[in-house]
């Protein structure tokens, strides 16, 4: 019984200093960077596709209307 309690108070100190130490090192990075514009992740602008681009049915569908004017047969694929 001796050792689950100092074990699990172990376990409790290990997370407490682990966490605090987490906590403390954040508050300092923000601490130091506190401007947001000096964010260098920052979106500025979306970026939009020129065109947009043909789906993959109709692409396929595309082909197929061609063979099928060429007279290629389709089990020739």
């Amino acid at each position: 019984m001796r050792h689950l309690l100092l074990a699990a108070t172990m376990l409790v100190v290990a997370l407490v200093v682990t966490f605090g130490t987490a906590s403390v090192l954040q508050g300092v990075a923000v601490a130091k960077n506190n401007a947001a514009s000096s964010e260098p992740f920052a979106i500025t602008e979306a970026a939009k596709p020129a065109t947009k681009p043909a789906s993959t049915k109709e692409h396929v569908t595309s082909q197929f209307r061609e063979r099928a004017r060429s007279g290629t047969k389709v089990s020739d694929l």
